[in-house]
């Protein structure tokens, strides 16, 4: 097993899950709607147990309780009136402040009644509608290709796993999995070697370039733009960036010029069900749309059971429960570092600031 840094904080005690879990709720951005998709109907969901509705009023995203303070009713199922949200119960309707404007059934109360909706900080970047439940101590991630035309982005129906959030992103960069899962597609199982690599931490940020991994060309994402023929076995480099504690971008070489990008975020409905956004780059192929979904469905599919198995369904309090091969779990196990030190009260950023 790998040996660890005495100094940092690398054990949870009993009630440190609970901690991390209400860190996280605290102090961090989560996304909550596709930016293209909040349009001109609300939108519900749920973040860490809590309902909330999510919709555009005035031009901008906004936050609140997905609950009609008259009798309850879900705000989700109501509609935009102008620049309002009017409840599908009794009609009540809310300003973009979340402010009762009028109460159809006694108009003369309108502006008399004090029900304001609780409402809940929001930004937009990056393709993502993001919320906080209590005060952002990380900026929300973005990334610089989602403004570059020279790139062509996808974004897959929202999914939910059934597992905690950090299983689900650890997913992503466990480098071990893509000769066994992914046989055949990116990666091979004859050549199941990891090679050793190097983490940075930068302001809210782990980044690390890993590889070469064994691809294959008979896939839309590797297929041949240049002399290579359709059956070659490749060696593709990996460019991440992990976001503390929930979002990650994903460089992958598909040719000498060609790049495929992926840009994941998540939110966790609860401790162990997690809300997934997935936003698909490239900057080739621009007319194969379809196949590259179809790509990115297959591969996502490979892995759910293979992560929804995974127990505990959250990390465990112990770093040392599960074994971390040496060079190969590097990765995972800077993230599970510092996740832990978040469980312990110590949210900051890395030295760097957030370049």
């Amino acid at each position: 097993m790998t040996q660890l840094d005495p100094s940092v904080y690398m054990h949870m005690d009993e009630e440190a899950e609970d901690r991390l879990y209400r860190e996280m709720r605290e102090h961090f951005w989560y996304p909550v709607a596709y930016s293209d998709e909040l349009t001109d109907s609300p939108q519900g969901f749920t973040l860490f147990g809590e309902q909330l509705v999510v919709v555009r009023l005035e031009g901008k995203a906004r936050v609140f309780e997905d609950l009609c303070r008259h009798r309850g009713a879900a705000l989700s199922l109501g509609v935009i009136d102008g620049d309002c949200l009017r409840c599908p119960y009794h009609g009540w309707k809310y300003d973009a402040q979340g402010r009762v404007v009028r109460i159809p059934a006694r108009e003369e109360l309108s502006d008399l009644v004090d029900a304001d909706l609780p409402a809940y900080p929001t930004t937009e970047t990056g393709g993502l509608v993001y919320t906080c439940l209590g005060e952002p101590k990380f900026p929300a991630p973005t990334i610089p290709e989602f403004d570059d035309p020279s790139y062509k982005f996808l974004h897959l129906d929202i999914y939910e796993w059934d597992c905690s959030l950090p299983r689900r992103l650890e997913n992503y960069f466990d480098f071990s999995h893509f000769a066994w899962v992914h046989d055949g597609i990116l990666g091979d199982s004859s050549q199941p070697r990891v090679e050793d690599y190097e983490i940075t931490k930068v302001g809210s940020e782990i980044r690390f370039v890993a590889g070469p991994f064994p691809e294959f060309t008979d896939n839309v994402k590797n297929a041949p733009e240049t002399d290579r023929s359709e059956d070659e076995i490749y060696g593709a480099m990996k460019q991440y960036q992990i976001f503390m504690p929930n979002a990650m971008k994903l460089n992958s070489a598909a040719g000498d010029v060609e790049d495929y990008l992926l840009w994941v975020c998540l939110a966790p409905v609860g401790p162990t069900r997690t809300r997934c956004f997935t936003y698909q780059g490239r900057n080739y192929a621009m007319d194969s749309d379809r196949q590259f979904e179809e790509f990115a469905e297959l591969v996502t599919e490979q892995d759910r059971p293979i992560v929804e198995s995974q127990r505990p369904a959250e990390l465990p309090k112990d770093l040392a429960a599960e074994m971390h091969i040496r060079g190969a779990d590097l990765a995972a196990l800077e993230y599970r570092i510092w996740l832990y030190q978040i469980s312990n009260g110590r949210v900051e950023l890395a030295p760097g600031g957030d370049e």
